[in-house]
């Protein structure tokens, strides 16, 4: 069912005011290979139908707005960690993106991107970022793989020794 909860003027691509009417209706996903129902927001040119599913525009002043619906569902219903978890878990640990990608075994443009709202994680990674909110779990990792992350570290110009150093640290505590 098609919900018009509103009106908005907002300029066209040629800078032109036009007026939108603001629709939601529940659509299913696939997110990660698990289907989601979530009520979706669309605008819709006023001179357009709302069952037209072909005039159909993402937000103009938020065009991420649905997709991050669906991230938020897919955190709360399957307990994964939220962007802001992960940065204050990796924050908290004194660990860089990098540092912190790099024991994780992930890129650090995938961190970075999952860190800054751009990306979900898979559930591979969910178990690896998990890692970062308890610091036995993560030692217990750092000394299982020790050799890889130094020579990865090594490869990746990081200083190791540092990076050790600074893992010890949180061991400690």
């Amino acid at each position: 069912m098609i919900n018009q909860i509103g009106r908005i003027n907002s300029p066209d691509l040629m800078g032109r005011d036009t007026f939108y009417k603001i629709i939601e209706l529940k659509e299913t996903h696939l997110i990660g290979n698990d289907p989601l129902t979530v009520n979706h927001r669309y605008w819709v040119p006023e001179c357009c139908d709302i069952h037209d599913e072909e005039a159909y525009l993402e937000p103009l002043d938020d065009p991420d707005y649905n997709i991050r619906r669906h991230y938020t569902l897919y955190r709360q219903k399957f307990n994964f960690l939220t962007a802001i978890e992960i940065t204050s878990a990796r924050e908290n640990l004194n660990l860089t993106l990098d540092e912190a990608a790099l024991i994780l075994g992930l890129s650090a443009s995938k961190l970075s991107g999952i860190e800054n709202h751009g990306g979900l994680q898979s559930f591979e990674q969910e178990i690896q970022l998990r890692l970062l909110t308890t610091p036995d779990s993560l030692h217990q990792h750092v000394q299982r793989y020790h050799a890889l992350i130094e020579l990865r570290a090594n490869q990746a110009d990081m200083n190791v020794d540092a990076l050790f150093a600074k893992l010890e640290k949180i061991n400690a505590k």
